[in-house]
């Protein structure tokens, strides 16, 4: 990226001088923007940055460590603490500095060596050794160190029960605690990611595009970017972004050949643009003119610019292909008599798109119920976990089961033209809505987030058929 963007706009940038306390970057962590950023792209790790809401860099340390077995049963009081619901204990002002920063939480194993040298006199050898004996949970060792410690706090004149306490928690905490340096590491790392999301996202959103998956077209569709619509005298081969639009590239087309898609680039590179459907029929080697290799160019509307009906130019292909091979380049200047067919429905178009994209570039009809509703909604990405919420979505998929007291419940997956969303419908609002799911929109309403199955769930309570 760094790279890239000093090419493309002439900005250099030394990475290891961005800001780590860069105030719309941490806005950016807060809101849980964070697809694409290392360590904070899962569904866990958002959900906990939106609770969190960092406002430095540290505490984008702390949820690094936050979000691991055994540290994240103490996020709530994290949280709490941070906003002034819960008392923050440090315990003793001699240790206070050591726990501050995490609220006096140990999350560190680094704290732990800290406060058996600054409480207990250990040496950072010692120490380490106190840490490694935690980690491991050996007894012997553990017993032997506990004698040490209390020892050392004695001469040090520390409070006994304190001491006591301490190393009790000490003892918890290490075994589940994360080495600070690395948690520091992989941070500053998403640090320096999200910067460039946040104040470069062209830069971040043209790396990112060609190097995973179409989930981060969403993301950055719902950043502000849009689709470009394609046409096959200008689909490059790799994505890219240009004045705010994502143009995705052939290599994007689902199970098109890779060195068909080479050639087109090299044959327009060469000969120039296509003039017409026939024009490029006569140019593509034999080995390529195949109904199956063509229909998905076609349906992801790379021919509209000639014939907007798609089901018509795959209609006729076989005997356009027969038209080729017996007029060769004449054909192109001759008369083909098309045989008329009945164009895919504007659902159907966005379907297949989404199929053979992994997004679709027609208008999705639920657009148009979007403008048509006057309640307000909010869209998938935005929903926050435990909270009520209006979603306008299509309904694409409902499975019905029994449970053991023989009622029936749905799960249902809906979709409203970026994200998916799993719903749960519990037995009396199943029984309540069961009719109404037949239809193909709904205006969920009033439902609950509760991220449920590692995916957002809404169980509802009001239903609309729209």
């Amino acid at each position: 990226m760094k790279e890239k963007l000093e090419e493309e706009q002439g900005i250099a940038i030394d990475i290891k001088s961005i800001d780590l306390e860069d105030s719309q970057t941490l806005a950016l962590f807060a809101s849980g923007k964070t697809k694409g950023i290392f360590q904070f792209e899962q569904a866990g790790a958002i959900n906990l940055l939106k609770r969190i809401k960092p406002t430095k860099f540290e505490e984008v340390v702390a949820t690094t460590s936050l979000n691991r077995p055994g540290a994240s049963d103490y996020t709530d009081n994290f949280i709490a603490r941070k906003y002034g619901k819960e008392k923050v204990d440090l315990i003793d002002p001699v240790v206070a500095l050591i726990l501050e920063p995490t609220y006096g939480i140990m999350l560190y194993q680094e704290q732990v060596m800290q406060i058996a040298q600054v409480f207990a006199g250990f040496s950072l050898g010692k120490a380490d050794l106190l840490r490694r004996a935690m980690s491991k949970k050996d007894a012997n060792e553990m017993s032997k160190m506990s004698e040490e410690f209390m020892e050392g706090s004695r001469q040090l004149g520390r409070d006994p029960q304190i001491a006591k306490r301490l190393f009790s928690m000490m003892a918890k905490f290490a075994g589940y605690g994360f080495n600070r340096s690395h948690a520091y590491a992989y941070s500053a790392l998403a640090f320096q990611l999200a910067y460039f999301k946040t104040h470069y996202p062209q830069i971040f959103y043209d790396v990112m595009l060609n190097y995973s998956s179409s989930d981060y077209i969403k993301d950055a569709i719902e950043n502000g970017f849009s689709l470009a619509s394609l046409d096959i005298n200008r689909i490059p081969y790799l994505d890219k972004i240009s004045d705010g639009k994502i143009v995705l590239g052939l290599k994007t087309i689902k199970g098109l050949p890779r060195d068909f898609a080479l050639w087109i680039i090299e044959d327009r590179k060469q000969n120039g643009k296509y003039i017409s459907i026939e024009d490029f029929l006569t140019r593509i080697p034999s080995k390529y003119q195949k109904v199956d290799i063509l229909t998905p160019l076609i349906q992801i509307g790379l021919f509209d610019i000639f014939e907007p009906n798609r089901q018509k130019i795959i209609g006729n292909l076989s005997n356009l292909f027969t038209f080729v091979n017996e007029l060769g380049s004449l054909f192109a200047e001759s008369s083909y008599s098309w045989v008329e067919y009945e164009d895919y429905s504007q659902t159907e178009r966005y379907s297949i798109e989404q199929d053979l994209l992994g997004v679709g570039l027609s208008t999705h009809p639920l657009h148009l119920a979007q403008k048509m509703t006057s309640r307000p909604y909010q869209p998938i990405s935005e929903l926050a976990l435990n909270s009520k919420a209006t979603v306008l979505v299509q309904l694409e998929s409902v499975r019905i089961i029994r449970t053991k007291k023989g009622d029936q419940m749905a799960f249902l997956s809906v979709f409203d033209g970026v994200n998916k969303l799993d719903v749960t419908l519990f037995p009396e609002t199943y029984f309540y809505h069961k009719d109404k799911l037949k239809r193909r929109w709904s205006l969920l309403s009033r439902g609950t987030n509760s991220g449920a199955r590692r995916t957002s769930s809404i169980n509802f309570v009001k239903y609309r058929g729209g």
